[in-house]
């Protein structure tokens, strides 16, 4: 049973190339629908969480000056007044930042003398500045920018500040340009830096961004969007209140020579969005900026796989659960596919460290699809298979049955003689019959042993019958005694009408299936019945029939009765039971001699067997 089972695991290669073809057609609906890309964005927040905060060149290059809570409690609500804004920023001037990037609106105009003091202090940072502008929609529907008023724009850079929040609301990438047709402007990290680092205007090609010496992979395809490597959660930048530029006690050496980032940071402020790395307020929009500007500073790209990558690694992510599912059975598959599951994450790690962005949710549906497809097809082969294993065990078993059944009458007649010879004197002429008859039946003992197992050899097909020219009538008369001897038990009778009839026979395998016709024949007719044989010549066929007195065959049972084991339930009893073996053996014979068998009969009125084999040629 271990050796079938074993072969039985083992499913061939166009099997699990099925496998492979079925996953083939899902694939796009299983991993580029919205559920499987919002789990693998899912999946890279957490990964980004997992990270410590990075404290490289860019995260100390760029200070956050924030306008929060505690400065508004004291200088008063949103707006805050640009005369206080112009104090502010003349006391930053003095700590000699590099670049300022202003992260507010400021297009309405205010009192002449409030605007004039503020565009007195962004005067001081000519060349050194970026002011913030926004898209909004006019009366018409039109798309229009919202631009710093005209006074504050002298010698200064403007930059859109708009976030690009996926579509549950969380900001993992940054649009660097964007547009309304007529006129367009670069995200406000990114022209931060390149005013700080005096770049030229950045260089487009269908597949990058280029600004100075940094190559930023954002696609003309994708809108330029790039995704944000976020370098920590909310506090990884530096960042000073407003409120203590304002009152003096700012520390002057955290400026210099620094990229600043002013903007508001109040939780009611309404600048405030969520991101991978947010806790419950969200993120503010500085440092978002600074995040951008730090993951182009430090070329911490985060890049995806392409299609081709994706398609290799899903199918030799399949092509692995599929051939280990195939080969290994009980704990040994439990590891290997809790390896496989370790593993992606593992790799996934060491991907977003290298730059490189997997789609470990796609990866994950992959292998849960291909270990799923595999293993229940699997489960289904497997149970097949053990049920024809079982099957097989049942059918040996009733073979086995049938054998000793048959064996039965000539060793009774040989143990009885032998009884006889051995226990009394019996006169010579007595004792030489017995010892002629003990000969007689060992050798039909012997010649029906090796019948059933060439019948055996047949039904497995590795026997090949022979064909030679033989008597039916020889066939017939060779079974006859043995099948009256049978039919005595039940006074049934047995009359025979073969005429002389040549065929091209394996003489054996013959008399073995006219044998078994005859003893159906008597095993399920009543007591002093007639069964009569007959044989004929017509039409270049040979027909031999077999028809009884019995109880007859029901017709959805006349099909069946010539399948292994397959037994009709008689509402009679009879005191033997058939095997089920005997009319598909001898239905294996008919055919392997070009033949065919067929049953007439309808309940309560008998049966007739016929047998119809090709005449002989010469």
């Amino acid at each position: 049973m271990g050796l079938v089972s074993a072969r039985l695991w083992q499913r061939p290669l166009y099997v699990r190339s099925a496998y492979l073809c079925v996953l083939a057609v899902v694939l796009p609906l299983l991993v580029w629908n919205g559920f499987v890309q919002q789990i693998n964005s899912t999946f890279l927040d957490i990964l980004l969480r997992m990270r410590p905060s990075a404290k490289d060149a860019g995260v100390q290059e760029i200070v956050l000056l924030a306008i929060d809570d505690g400065t508004l409690a004291r200088y008063g609500p949103l707006p805050l007044k640009r005369s206080i804004l112009a104090d502010g920023l003349k006391r930053l001037h003095a700590f000699a930042p590099r670049v300022v990037a202003i992260d507010l609106l400021l297009a309405e105009p205010t009192a002449p003398s409030e605007d004039e003091r503020l565009a007195e202090a962004l005067r001081l940072f000519r060349g050194r500045l970026v002011l913030a502008a926004a898209l909004a929609s006019s009366a018409n529907g039109a798309a229009e920018w919202i631009l710093p008023a005209a006074a504050f724009r002298d010698n200064t850079a403007v930059a859109h500040v708009h976030a690009a929040p996926d579509s549950d609301g969380d900001v993992r990438s940054v649009l660097l340009a964007k547009s309304n047709g007529t006129r367009r402007f670069w995200a406000l990290g990114l022209e931060a830096l390149r005013v700080a680092r005096d770049f030229d205007r950045p260089l487009e090609t269908r597949s990058f961004v280029q600004i100075g010496d940094i190559r930023i992979p954002a696609s003309s395809e994708a809108e330029r969007a790039m995704t944000i490597n976020y370098a920590g959660p909310e506090g990884t930048f530096a960042t000073v209140p407003f409120l203590a530029i304002l009152e003096g006690s700012a520390p002057r050496e955290i400026f210099r020579d620094k990229i600043v980032i002013l903007g508001v940071t109040a939780q009611g402020g309404g600048d405030r969005l969520f991101t991978p790395m947010s806790s419950g307020i969200g993120m503010s929009g500085i440092e978002i900026h600074a995040n951008v500007a730090r993951t182009v500073l430090d070329r911490a790209f985060l890049v995806p796989l392409n299609l081709l990558t994706q398609l290799a690694l899903y199918t030799a992510l399949a092509g692995v659960c599929v051939l280990g599912i195939g080969r290994y059975r009980g704990w040994r598959l439990i590891g290997l596919l809790a390896i496989i599951a370790l593993l992606l994450p593992i790799a996934s790690i060491i991907a977003l460290q290298r730059g490189t962005v997997w789609p470990l949710g796609s990866l994950f549906a992959v292998f849960l699809a291909s270990a799923g497809i595999a293993g229940v097809s699997e489960y289904a082969f497997v149970t097949a298979a053990l049920k024809s294993s079982e099957q097989k065990r049942r059918e040996y078993a009733f073979r086995v049955q049938a054998i000793a059944h048959e064996i039965k009458t000539p060793l009774t007649a040989i143990q009885g003689s032998s009884e006889l010879i051995s226990e009394q004197i019996l006169p010579e002429t007595e004792r030489l019959e017995m010892v002629s008859l003990i000969h007689k039946e060992s050798r039909r003992l012997v010649t029906l042993i090796h019948t059933f197992l060439d019948v055996e050899r047949l039904a497995a097909g590795t026997l090949t019958i022979e064909l030679r020219p033989v008597e039916l009538k020889a066939v017939v008369d060779e079974v006859l005694d043995r099948a009256r001897l049978y039919a005595a038990r039940k006074k049934t009778s047995i009359d025979v009408e073969v005429p002389p009839i040549m065929l091209d026979a394996d003489a054996e395998l013959l008399s073995f299936a006219v044998y078994n016709l005859l003893t159906n024949a008597v095993k399920y007719s009543p007591k002093q019945s007639l069964v009569l044989l007959q044989a004929r010549e017509a039409n270049g066929s040979i027909s031999l029939s077999v028809a009884d007195q019995g109880y007859g065959i029901a017709v959805a049972d006349q099909q069946k009765i010539f399948e292994k084991f397959y037994r009709v339930k008689h509402k009679e009893t009879t005191s033997e039971e058939g095997s089920g073996i005997g009319l598909a053996l001898v239905k294996e014979i008919v055919t392997q001699h070009g033949g065919r068998i067929f049953v007439e009969s309808k309940p309560g009125t008998g049966s007739r067997f016929t047998i119809l084999l090709p005449a002989r040629r010469t």
